[in-house]
């Protein structure tokens, strides 16, 4: 079994421990809460640096590791356009303000402006997939990474926003 592990893990681990006996046993002796200290900064400094290499080799080891991790991804209007044909249960949320309604909107959207989802006064549902539409792209990919980190679970932003999906010759309402 112990084949299966990823090197780093074992480096890190030993440098660790290393690092903790040279520094506890010849500067500290006796100080316990100062060992605590320098060995959750030690750990914590490693984890930062080391982190890279370990996520990696634990999703490799368990590979449904990726799957718990929200979905956030940037869609091409092609893409969304598949998306809305095949996913009855996705929410399309356009973040535009009410007067950018007036270029155009994907049926079926429905209008919550950004600062209204800033401010709370509108909520999108936590537990649908959404694809987030915006003038240009910009503002649906800020939304959906704070979405992403914050509790919702399947988010995509339309690459480009409506400026894209109109030229790409897709339908709009007016």
């Amino acid at each position: 079994a112990l084949a299966n592990y990823h090197p780093s893990i074992y480096i890190y681990t030993d440098f660790v421990d290393l690092i903790k006996i040279q520094l506890i046993s010849k500067k500290y002796k006796g100080n316990i809460l100062m060992k605590k200290i320098i060995t959750l900064a030690i750990s914590a400094f490693l984890l930062v640096f080391l982190g890279s290499q370990l996520v990696p080799a634990a999703q490799q080891q368990f590979p449904g590791l990726e799957q718990q991790h929200p979905l956030f991804k940037t869609v091409t209007p092609q893409e969304a356009k598949n998306l809305i044909e095949s996913r009855q249960d996705l929410l399309l949320i356009d973040v535009r303000g009410q007067d950018e309604l007036r270029e155009g909107y994907i049926a079926g959207s429905t209008l919550m402006p950004l600062w209204d989802i800033i401010k709370g006064t509108q909520r999108p549902p936590q537990d649908k997939p959404i694809l987030l539409i915006c003038a240009v792209g910009g503002r649906s990919l800020a939304l959906g990474q704070l979405m992403s980190k914050n509790g919702w679970n399947e988010i995509y932003n339309l690459k480009g926003g409506i400026s894209a999906w109109k030229d790409a010759k897709l339908p709009l309402n007016y």
